[in-house]
């Protein structure tokens, strides 16, 4: 009898830390947090970014770094998605973190074709959106409300991301 609960107990805590290191595979998803922190910060190419300026149109912030191996992951599918629903009113931010003055992201970003605007993102960006891990996605409907925050990227992040990008392209500001 104590081999037979000795060996069960054995399987559950497996079964349990399998279970809870699974969990995470696929990124962390946290909802809408209300109303988009405001910014305004200049992009690599020397243009202002107001989020305000962006109300009507669907936002997506992209906050990543140049060493992040999952966001080097995101940006294909990031650069599609820009290609895709910009026509449509879809705008993508990449807010590196990256220290310095910008010149290993402009690199980055040359070498890696990316389209969308990017900008350094300031320390207090970065805290007023809570960004705790890379990549974080926030993703800001038409009205300036945040209706996604998903962290790190995967196969279901990237389909949830296109699901809702739709959904709100659709809805009226």
């Amino acid at each position: 009898m104590k081999g037979f609960l000795k060996k069960n107990l054995r399987a559950g805590i497996v079964y349990f830390v399998a279970l809870l290191l699974l969990s995470h595979c696929g990124g962390e998803r946290r909802g809408a947090e209300g109303e988009a922190p405001e910014f305004s910060l200049m992009t690599l190419e020397n243009q202002e970014i107001r989020l305000s300026d962006l109300r009507g149109q669907v936002v997506l912030l992209d906050f990543w770094a140049t060493w992040c191996g999952p966001c080097r992951e995101s940006i294909p599918h990031l650069v599609a998605l820009y290609k895709n629903y910009q026509p449509k009113g879809l705008q993508v931010i990449g807010l590196s973190v990256d220290k310095g003055d910008g010149s290993v992201v402009r690199k980055f970003v040359q070498s890696m074709g990316i389209p969308y605007p990017i900008a350094l993102a300031p320390e207090e960006v970065v805290k007023k959106y809570g960004v705790t891990s890379l990549p974080t996605t926030v993703l800001i409907d038409k009205k300036g409300t945040i209706r996604e925050k998903m962290v790190g990227f995967s196969s279901a992040i990237a389909n949830r991301l296109n699901g809702q990008i739709e959904e709100l392209l659709k809805a009226r500001p």
